[in-house]
């Protein structure tokens, strides 16, 4: 092959590619960044369904690291994503400590909200709700939605990360103050959920006559699953049984659906039907009592509150302040 050959082969070569090519090639890429990770959640939903486990945070989070890497977003992935991994590891590691002092602060279970639930509804919602439309659909409904509890705030922080930045930091410090302020009242006022304060099963030192509550997940797990499925996702999860008040499944799906309002306005109303199922599975599995929805909603009111109006004004004071004092110190 001569010299002009070989040139003219080189120039070909190097002839930028046409407008289908470079379309298919971002076809593959957007493909191939999206198969990537859903290979990842195929190999995690199948270890879960071997071991009869539920993905941690943590682990949902890796999938958007893929998905953030294949992108070359890696390093703002990592620098924007610790602080919620925190936020969820020091939970976990605080609420076991927290599980382990409530138990022992335990006095009696039917405490206040308990009876203040009956005075204000005349009965226990929870027992209406199984005694009366107790059915196969409901539990998997009210199930599936119930267990959405870590996994829903994990989805909805990397739909911000990606298409809303400033709102993504301000669901996590709203997020942060929720969950924090939710933990330091397990601490100080431990609530026992009503499968526990109204099932004899659990509750022997105060044993009630009344009709008993069913703790509707550990029921699937005999008539349904055939295996311990939901316990052991309790017994991995839950390490605190006394935390029903505020309702940290009420707090993060409201919180999720006041960042929707704020960001979409009125046409991010259909995301309220995802706390009301919420809601409603909470206390339908005798997980919750309605007073602790309206807690959790409050407290996620609050958070949101904070972030969203206060904090900018001590922000913009601040800011004023100190511009005012170098002013004068020059």
């Amino acid at each position: 092959m001569t010299f002009k050959s070989r040139e003219r082969k080189s120039m070909e070569g190097d002839k930028p590619k046409s407008r289908s090519e470079a379309r298919l090639d971002s076809t593959s890429s957007r493909v191939l960044g999206i198969l990537l990770p859903a290979v990842y959640v195929a190999i995690l939903l199948v270890f879960c369904f071997i071991y009869k486990v539920w993905p941690t945070p943590e682990l949902v989070a890796v999938c958007f690291l893929i998905y953030a890497a294949y992108n070359k977003w890696t390093r703002r992935f990592v620098r924007d994503w610790i602080p919620l991994i925190l936020i969820f590891l020091s939970y976990e590691a605080m609420d076991t400590v927290v599980g382990h002092i409530s138990t022992s602060n335990m006095q009696q279970p039917i405490n206040a909200i308990a009876r203040a639930e009956l005075q204000l509804f005349g009965s226990l919602p929870t027992l209406v709700l199984q005694q009366s439309f107790r059915s196969p659909l409901l539990d998997f409904l009210s199930a599936f939605f119930y267990s959405l509890h870590f996994i829903a705030p994990v989805v909805f922080a990397f739909l911000l990360w990606k298409y809303s930045p400033k709102n993504y930091q301000g669901f996590l410090i709203a997020f942060a103050i929720g969950t924090y302020t939710a933990l330091i009242t397990f601490l100080l006022y431990p609530v026992a959920p009503p499968w526990y304060a109204f099932n004899t099963l659990y509750n022997l030192k105060y044993p009630i006559s009344s009709p008993q509550v069913v703790r509707v997940l550990l029921q699937m797990d005999k008539q349904d699953f055939g295996s311990p499925f939901y316990k052991t996702i309790f017994d991995y999860v839950e390490s605190n049984p006394f935390a029903a008040f505020p309702s940290l499944h009420a707090m993060y799906p409201w919180i999720i659906s006041l960042y929707t309002l704020k960001i979409k306005k009125t046409r991010g109303l259909p995301i309220l039907l995802f706390p009301a199922a919420v809601w409603f599975g909470a206390v339908y599995l005798g997980e919750h009592y309605v007073i602790d929805i309206m807690g959790g909603a409050v407290y996620g009111t609050c958070a949101f509150f904070l972030t969203e109006r206060l904090i900018p004004i001590v922000r913009t004071r601040w800011h004023t302040y100190r511009t005012a004092q170098k002013s004068t110190e020059q």
